[in-house]
């Protein structure tokens, strides 16, 4: 068992590492976590835990995650505004786009793309037509 003032190790997540293999820490040191292989940051949220008096890690919320990489870059369309400005895409988030100049909406809808499982994006529909064509 550690020893007194001694937090032991680290506490386990799912998708970070800490930057520590050591398993004895005193009162008051820190450790970092870093993203596992297929994770990505989670922006916003903290990345350390300090061993506090009586043993204990301060609370630490997952700081990283499973998402897709940047949406696909379409020729036809780019990410709407608000899309554009993420960078954490878990499974399951939708983004959608907006024609570019010179192409038209040829339906109801505007084309989107949904992070999948697999961590890949799902094929956007081509829904913008150029305005220049037949």
């Amino acid at each position: 068992s550690p020893s007194t003032g001694d937090c032991g190790p680290p506490p386990a997540m799912s998708h970070s590492r800490p930057s520590s293999s050591s398993s004895s820490f005193p009162v008051g040191s820190r450790v970092t976590f870093t993203c596992a292989e297929g994770a990505r940051r989670i922006p916003g949220l903290p990345d350390t835990s300090e061993c506090l008096p009586g043993n204990i890690w301060s609370r630490l919320p997952e700081p990283c995650g499973r998402s897709c990489s940047a949406p696909t870059r379409l020729r036809f369309a780019a990410l709407s505004k608000e899309d554009e400005t993420r960078n954490f895409f878990p499974v399951g988030t939708n983004v959608s786009y907006v024609c570019r100049p010179g192409y038209e909406n040829s339906s109801e809808s505007s084309p989107s793309s949904t992070c999948l499982e697999n961590l890949t994006w799902s094929q956007p529909p081509e829904l913008c037509r150029s305005e220049y064509c037949c």
